[in-house]
């Protein structure tokens, strides 16, 4: 038996606070401040700590002494990246967002669909009729083609029903290019089950939607559909939108670990390393086996910087270096780690969040819209440099691929390749257990 001191003891977790609107509220309220807000909290408890005598006389007695502000520190702004679809060029907003021109614009390269499977159950037909008119309305602006479905609709929602039609339906069929499957909602297991069967077992790309996200109003199906097409396109092996890097056919590739205890196939090991090209080999990156390779691990906590993390990046590096007789030129690895905080920033006479694109030398970069609260910029270490780019080099081209994850058309918070690395890894240790399709290596399946 434990027995805790209640004057010591801190509620944590959110286990049951979601049931209580109120209080969620509450503590969505104290979490989600404002950068002025937050600035005034902190100068404020500085006050309250100087003005304490108790305080001030326990501070001199370690010999330690606050100062009156927060710290502060020079940054600076990197330049605006301009985003490139087929027929134009853009600049993104100050919020970094390309929303309206991607559903509106003719990416850089549309997959034609001509033979693709529905399924949903009998009991939802009204949603796939709504979901079928949408994709004909948006497919056109979009310069997308997607012929007529295989439907199969089912009598009864149970895994049993979905597995069995499905592998009839892709048995039957010479050449399916996709499945598409609507479920009823809060069923994650028949989404594990149809993920199992078109990752590992038929390997197929497929996209399972939520009944959930159909119902509402025309403006939402509509709009659900184009983020829909736009994910199929790229497992499809389409190409979304790309940005302008001066670098001799580079390759990137990003990592990510799960725990041994997630994967259950012979690859037993005690971090498994998840690493992936970012893009398709054609227009924007070259294959792996050429010229210049930068090689990024996904945010990690500090207790695992240097610990089996290091030696695995480590490890590849010392691969990527063997291979350079290949006709390898250069090697760049770097780690995204830590969330760090970084007080609100100056400018002119107000305090206002950190914009995208601002960093520190160091290597904290904020590549990412805020739409509330304070921003939480990533740290970035270089374990190595072999290609000698200059540190703002290094910079920038981290920031350009912060603007490359199709599923999301805005910047993100880390480089592209380390965003898909982490959607890999987590299908695979949380849904899969199984190591994916070879088949299916060269896709971005897992989106």
């Amino acid at each position: 038996m434990v027995l805790l001191v209640p004057e010591l003891a801190f509620l944590t977790g959110l286990s049951d606070l979601r049931k209580n609107s109120r209080m969620l509220k509450e503590v969505m309220w104290e979490m989600v401040q404002s950068p002025q807000q937050h600035y005034q909290r902190l100068t404020s408890l500085l006050c309250r700590i100087r003005d304490a005598p108790d305080a001030s006389q326990e501070l001199q007695r370690w010999g330690l002494r606050l100062d009156g502000d927060i710290y502060r520190t020079q940054g600076r702004v990197l330049p605006a990246e301009r985003i490139n679809l087929r027929h134009r060029s853009l600049l993104p907003a100050d919020e970094l967002g390309w929303h309206r021109e991607v559903t509106k614009e003719v990416p850089i390269a549309m997959i034609s669909i001509n033979s693709w499977l529905l399924v949903y159950p009998k009991r939802l037909q009204h949603l796939a009729k709504d979901l079928l008119v949408a994709v004909r309305g948006s497919c056109g602006a979009m310069g997308m083609q997607v012929g007529q479905p295989m439907v199969q609709e089912l009598w009864d929602d149970r895994i049993e029903t979905y597995i069995r039609t499905i592998q009839s339906s892709l048995g039957s069929q010479d050449k399916v290019q996709l499945l598409l499957c609507i479920i009823p909602g809060g069923r994650d297991d028949i989404y594990a089950a149809i993920k199992k069967l078109c990752c590992v077992q038929t390997p197929v790309p497929s996209q399972v939607i939520n009944a959930q996200t159909l119902t509402g109003h025309p403006g939402k199906i509509k709009s659900v559909v184009q983020k829909v097409l736009l994910q199929i396109n790229s497992k499809l092996g389409g190409q979304l939108w790309g940005v302008d890097i001066p670098l001799k056919q580079p390759s990137v590739v990003g990592m990510d670990i799960i725990p041994k205890s997630h994967l259950f196939s012979p690859l037993q090991k005690q971090l498994v390393v998840v690493g992936m090209d970012i893009i398709p080999k054609s227009q924007l990156f070259s294959p792996l086996q050429k010229q210049l390779v930068v090689v990024g691990m996904d945010i990690i906590p500090k207790s695992q910087l240097f610990s089996p993390v290091q030696k695995q990046l480590m490890v590849v590096g010392m691969d990527i270096h063997h291979s350079r007789s290949q006709g390898m030129r250069s090697v760049i690895g770097f780690v995204a780690s830590m969330n760090q905080y970084v007080a609100p920033c100056e400018r002119g006479e107000g305090v206002f969040l950190l914009c995208p694109g601002d960093l520190q030398d160091d290597f904290f970069l904020l590549a990412h819209h805020s739409r509330q609260g304070c921003s939480i910029p990533t740290r970035y270490i270089c374990m190595w440099n072999t290609a000698n780019l200059s540190s703002e080099h290094l910079q920038r081209l981290t920031f350009k691929l912060c603007h490359l994850y199709w599923n999301w058309p805005g910047t993100v918070r880390v480089p592209a390749p380390c965003k898909y690395a982490h959607k890999l890894a987590f299908l695979v240790g949380q849904v899969l257990h199984h190591e994916p399709s070879a088949l299916l290596s060269e896709r971005l399946f897992f989106l």
